[in-house]
């Protein structure tokens, strides 16, 4: 690396550091609540920065004894490379704390020469993941959250893997290597249903993943627990502070709102069919729902006499507004049911 890029390196994590931002003319790619991607410019060719903050108690208690997360995922993505398998080079790595507590986490990737557009068949695709996994178990590196977007396939062919932060180092010939195998399958499986999902068990039992029906057995039970938990968190999302939505107490109760709601509304008081409204509104959502017009949902505390309340568009008509509550309140109650069959 040049000192150039040194230099410009540093001036990028001094004010990350700083103000928790990187320069406006960086492309966001991915953003969540404490994480984000950046496309960035570089002088020896175009980079990415993951970068972390810390806003929550929760997170800074997590790695409060740990490694912050880029000096994590750089360790790990080092250890993938010396094992032969495709990944993004690490170009740098900064993390910083405040009296002790995690505060910032920067790391720079050289981007990859991905292929413009993918045109893999599933078959090939996922068979190809799979033996990527199976690498990186030989290598002692346990991800168990492998899933299809952490991988991308290269101008030369091969599939690279990316995102390491959840990967550990283990030893191969430990007696919980069967174990991580399983871990890393059960995972593979949540997210394919269907011909996908059967091209991954195949795939899966001609590398030794799954070495035995009562293996592949235990990895669909497993996996679809996995897959219902996991739709059950994106639902309850909505309840919680998360990079949509954001959980307040309140000296009368617990308020849920959407992240840049519409200021302009008025609030809905009624029964428990509003949090039935809220949720399903959320289902609604991840299922491709175009509009949300409940910006928040109000729980009074029980001690204070209960109740709940909407906060709904001030364009809306009552009528309006009653048909939005009863379509969403019915969309939670067939979620549930789903959940249940």
């Amino acid at each position: 690396m040049s000192a150039s890029e040194q230099e410009e390196l540093l001036g990028w994590w001094r004010g990350f550091a700083q103000s928790g931002e990187l320069p406006s003319c960086f492309e966001r790619v991915q953003g969540r609540l404490i994480r984000a991607v950046h496309r960035a410019p570089l002088a020896g060719g175009e980079v990415f920065v993951k970068t972390m903050t810390f806003p929550r108690a929760k997170d800074r208690l997590r790695y409060l004894f740990r490694a912050l997360p880029a000096q994590h995922e750089a360790a790990m993505l080092r250890a993938t490379a010396a094992a032969g398998v495709p990944c993004p080079e690490v170009v740098a790595a900064f993390r910083g704390r405040r009296l002790g507590l995690p505060h910032r986490s920067m790391l720079v990737l050289r981007a990859l020469p991905v292929v413009a557009e993918v045109v893999d068949d599933a078959a090939t695709r996922v068979a190809d993941e799979v033996a990527v996994a199976m690498r990186l178990l030989a290598a002692g590196i346990h991800h168990d959250d492998l899933h299809g977007e952490n991988f991308v396939r290269l101008q030369s062919g091969e599939l690279a893997v990316l995102d390491l932060q959840s990967a550990q180092h283990y030893e191969p010939g430990s007696n919980n290597a069967g174990r991580r195998r399983m871990a890393v399958a059960t995972r593979m499986l949540r997210d394919r249903e269907g011909p996908e999902q059967d091209a991954a068990i195949a795939a899966m039992r001609a590398h030794g993943m799954l070495r035995a029906e009562a293996e592949v057995a235990h990895a669909l039970r497993v996996s679809a627990r996995l897959r219902a938990r996991y739709d059950r968190s994106r639902v309850h999302r909505c309840l919680r502070t998360s990079t949509e939505f954001v959980r307040r107490l309140t000296l009368s109760g617990v308020r849920y709102e959407r992240r840049g709601r519409d200021p302009g509304g008025r609030w809905l008081r009624g029964g428990a069919v509003l949090r039935d409204a809220w949720l399903g509104q959320r289902v609604r959502q991840l299922r491709g729902a175009a509009t949300q017009p409940f910006g928040a949902y109000f729980r009074k505390w029980w001690w204070l006499g209960g109740g709940s309340a909407l906060y709904v568009s001030r364009q809306c008509s009552d009528a309006e507004i009653e048909v939005e509550v009863q379509e969403a309140a019915a969309a939670a109650r067939a979620w549930r049911d789903e959940a249940l069959a």
